[in-house]
Formats: structure tokens, sequence, C-alpha cells
């Protein structure tokens, strides 16, 4: 064989190699059985990192109302004269009557309270919602038995209609701020005052005497709303 034979073998061989890896190369790169780019790998880790750790929507936890601070202590008297803070411990309470009885009941010191209590004369009325401080002067006459429960209700701080009765009501506490109409109960006759909104009305009663049927009031939480002779007014939302 010649050298240009020779040569011409040669050059047929490199090709066929060069050919061979060549195919090779493609085949790896395309079958299935081929290795994931890195690149490929991380971001797939990371899609599932993000999944597993999203966590669901918080549910906003509801406004609750405060519970209210019962203030004071049970505690039934008879006729006499008694001290806040000695005799009746400091707090809010409802006073009620014994069964049957009607009687004069006058509180002096820092609010201040003259009822009838009981059902039996003109202005009677069967209970009274009041706040007993210490140093207070507390005077019964013609009862024999006038018990103190201290006030356990639930606050209502709504703009909701609401009934109240002889004493002393705050706003915010007992009934929740916004304009009201305040209504006697059939027949009733007594005051209704409100001091710090100006409103200081005889509610109930005749045109004659200064009396009127309803009357139109907005109260703010903080007020105190004072109503004397009267076992039933109706706050209604207007």
């Amino acid at each position: 064989m010649n050298r240009m034979t020779v040569a011409t073998v040669a050059v047929a061989v490199t090709a066929v190699v060069a050919l061979g890896a060549s195919g090779s190369t493609t085949k790896s790169g395309s079958g299935s059985t081929g290795t994931v780019a890195p690149q490929a790998t991380a971001a797939a880790g990371t899609a599932a990192k993000s999944n597993a750790t999203t966590q669901p929507p918080t549910t906003p936890t509801p406004t609750t109302i405060p519970a209210r601070r019962v203030t004071g202590k049970a505690v039934t008297l008879g006729a006499g004269t008694f001290a806040g803070g000695t005799d009746v411990a400091a707090g809010l309470y409802d006073v009620t009557p014994g069964a049957g009885q009607s009687g004069n009941f006058i509180v002096s010191g820092t609010d201040s309270y003259d009822e009838i209590l009981g059902v039996g004369g003109a202005g009677g009325v069967p209970k009274v919602r009041m706040t007993i401080a210490k140093g207070d002067s507390i005077q019964i006459s013609s009862l024999s038995q006038v018990s103190f429960t201290p006030v356990t209700a639930p606050l209502v701080t709504t703009h909701t209609p609401v009934t109240l009765y002889a004493g002393t009501w705050t706003v915010g506490q007992d009934l929740g701020a916004g304009r009201y109409v305040a209504t006697p109960g059939a027949g009733q006759s007594g005051n209704f005052i409100v001091e710090a909104e100006n409103v200081d009305e005889i509610l109930g009663g005749s045109t004659a005497d200064g009396g009127v049927p309803s009357v139109s009031v907005n109260l703010q939480t903080g007020d105190v709303v004072n109503i004397s002779s009267l076992s039933a007014v109706t706050m209604t939302p207007s």
C-alpha cells in the first residue's frame, strides 16, 4: 500500500470515531436515563419547601364584651341610720324592700337618692339601682327589711333597647352610647336627668305640671342617667 492509501484510511477511521462520539453525547443528553441538571433539582426542592410551609389564613378572633366587675357585699338592714363602707360595703347595688312594705329610703353623700321604697304610696318604686360609697349616710324609715344585692348583670355596650328604673345608670355599662327616646311606664311620673347632656325633665304626668310624655336624648359613654320615682323607663334607639 502506498502512502496516499494509508493516509486515506486514517482519515476515514478518524471520521468514524468522531461520528460515534457525537451520537453518544446526543443520546446521553436526550434519553430518559440521562442525568437531571442541578439547577432543575434545586428549583423543584424550593417549590416543595414553599408548599410545605404555606399556612392557611387565620380567622379573626371576635370582639368580646368584658365581664362586669362585681362590687359590694349582700346585706339586709332594717329601719335606722347606717354608713357606707361600714354597714354597707362600697359597691353597686339593687336595693329592694321586704315583701308588702313601703317606706322612705334616703342616701346622702357621693350620690344622693330619695325614694319611697315599696309600692304602697304614690311615687313608690319596687327597687333602686344605686352606688354606695365610703362615708355615705343611709337613712331607712318605716321599713323593717331592706336588701342590698350587688349587681351582677352583664355589661350593655350596644345601642339597643333597654328598660331602666329608679336609680343611677352609666352609659357604656348599663346601656350603649347613642340617641334614644325615653318614655315612662304607663301612669308613672318622675324625674329624668342627664346632667352632662343638659337634660332635666319630669317624665310622665300632666303637661300642666310640666310633665312630658317622652324625651329625646343623645348619650355619650360615661354619661350618668338619674331616674327617680319611676319604676320603668324604656330607652328606645332613634
